[in-house]
């Protein structure tokens, strides 16, 4: 089993090495935007919480979910 998830873990590093340079930095670019985007807007409605509105906790799932697809991109690409 220990063997199987090391071979498929090879094979996404190899294949995301394969990109390139710019393809590479732009998908990155593209979802730590994303992340950025609704970590901000996830803030924004904490801080100006109404009674009558719901925290969209949603949102920072999601801002979490992004970042941490960006960092197993790093982690592919150079380690």
């Amino acid at each position: 089993m220990s063997s199987m998830l090391c071979d498929v873990w090879q094979d996404f590093s190899n294949w995301v090495v394969g990109w390139g340079d710019i393809a590479f930095w732009v998908v990155v670019s593209i979802f730590a935007v994303i992340g950025l985007c609704a970590m901000v807007n996830f803030v924004k409605k904490s801080y100006n919480y109404a009674k009558d509105e719901r925290i969209k906790w949603g949102v920072l799932i999601f801002a979490i979910v992004m970042f941490a697809i960006v960092t197993v991109l790093c982690i592919a690409k150079f380690a």
